[in-house]
C-alpha cells in the first residue's frame, strides 16, 4: 500500500508542554495540561528550521515552521527544563501490519536530548516500546556547568529517523507518539546574556501493509 503522510509536529505555543523535567512535562501533557511555552525567537546567532521557500509536500507545507521556545521570556542561566509534544490519534486496524516512519529534527541551546515513545487509546505506554523508540538520543553534555568549546552545541540541527513498526493487531485500537526533550541552559561567565531555546519538527508517515 501506498506511503500515507500522517502528521508534521512542530514546536509551538500551542503544542508544547514544558515543566521542571522531560518525565513531568511527559505526565502534564497526557493529562491534558494545556499548551504554556513561549515563542522566545530567534535570540541569536542560532539555526533555524524551515520550510523551502517552494515547498510541495501537500499534505505539511501548509504546517507553520517550528518556534524557538522555552519555559519563559528570559530564560535563567543554568537552567534545565522538560518539553513535551504529540501526535493525533492514530488508529490501527485489525490485519494490517502497522508501520510508520518518523523523522525528527532539532535544535537547542545549549544541549538537549530527545525520546519518542508511544502511548494507547487510554494514554498508557506500550510495554515492550516498539525497537528503536524509548531511547534516549544525546546531543552533549546534559550538566549546566559544562564548558564547552566551539563549534558550540547550539551551532548543531540534530536529525533522526527511524522506521517502527507495531506489527499486526487483534483488536481495534489507537496510539499516540510522544515527543519529549530535556533541554540544559549551561552556565556563562556572563549570566545577563545566556538565552536558551528548543526548535523541532517531527514528520509522520505510515505504511500499512496487508498481511499474505
Amino acid at each position: 500500500m501506498p506511503i500515507v503522510s500522517i502528521q508534521r509536529v512542530v514546536s509551538s505555543t500551542t503544542t508544547t508542554v514544558t515543566a521542571i523535567d522531560r518525565a513531568t512535562a511527559v505526565s502534564n501533557l497526557l493529562a491534558g495540561t494545556p499548551p504554556n511555552v513561549v515563542n522566545v525567537g530567534n535570540s541569536g546567532p542560532w539555526p533555524e528550521i524551515v520550510k523551502y521557500t517552494n515547498d510541495n509536500n501537500t499534505a505539511f507545507a501548509g504546517t507553520p515552521d517550528p518556534q524557538i521556545i522555552w519555559s519563559q521570556a528570559s530564560p535563567l542561566s543554568g537552567e534545565s527544563r522538560g518539553f513535551a509534544a504529540q501526535s493525533v490519534v492514530i488508529p490501527l486496524s485489525v490485519g494490517i501490519i502497522n508501520n510508520f516512519l518518523i523523522s525528527l529534527a532539532v535544535f537547542a541551546d545549549n544541549a538537549h536530548l530527545s525520546r519518542i515513545q508511544v502511548v494507547n487509546d487510554v494514554g498508557v505506554f506500550l510495554v515492550p516500546q516498539p525497537t528503536g523508540l524509548d531511547v534516549d538520543l544525546l546531543d552533549g553534555p546534559m550538566n549546566v556547568f559544562t564548558m564547552e568549546p566551539p563549534p558550540f552545541s547550539w551551532q548543531r540541527v540534530r536529525y533522526y529517523t527511524i522506521p517502527v513498526s507495531l506489527g499486526l493487531i487483534s483488536v481495534p485500537t489507537s496510539v499516540r507518539l510522544i515527543f519529549s526533550f530535556t533541554v540544559a541552559n549551561y552556565i556563562q561567565p556572563d549570566a545577563g546574556n545566556n538565552p536558551a531555546g528548543l526548535a523541532f519538527i517531527a514528520d509522520i508517515y505510515s505504511d500499512f501493509s496487508i498481511t499474505p
